[in-house]
């Protein structure tokens, strides 16, 4: 019976030990305030991408870009990774062509950043371009 009563007392603190470890060793979470213009340049990001989407959603610029060689699903991937600021100068650069100009102009400024891109040696999207080494 004390035998018993010692292995309980044992695994007691053992448990406890584990348990007070656990709790230690668990992160916690913690939430910041989020201001409001950080708030609305993340959304006008979003809704730029979104933009620039839509306007390669078309089916002429799709056909221009198989024609380049350039795949659409690697044009939507480098629409995400643009950064904020190069995100605005392509938004900008849009906004300023007439309507109907829109899609063809964006067409031609994205092959130029990829061309660009490809010269550099950051991505390789055109077999023809040969990297600046």
């Amino acid at each position: 019976m004390a035998r018993t009563t010692f292995k309980r007392n044992t695994t007691a603190i053992v448990m406890s030990g584990f348990m007070v470890w656990t709790g230690v060793m668990a992160t916690t979470a913690s939430a910041g305030v989020i201001s409001t213009d950080r708030m609305v340049a993340e959304y006008a990001i979003d809704t730029n991408r979104a933009e620039m989407k839509a306007a390669l959603a078309q089916e002429n610029v799709r056909e221009r870009l198989v024609e380049l060689g350039v795949s659409p699903a690697d044009v939507e991937a480098r629409i995400d990774s643009l950064t904020p600021t190069e995100l605005a100068m392509l938004q900008e650069k849009m906004d300023q062509l007439p309507a109907g100009a829109g899609a063809v102009g964006l067409l031609a400024l994205i092959v130029l950043i990829f061309f660009i891109t490809d010269i550099l040696g950051i991505t390789d999207i055109f077999p023809f371009v040969n990297a600046a080494n």
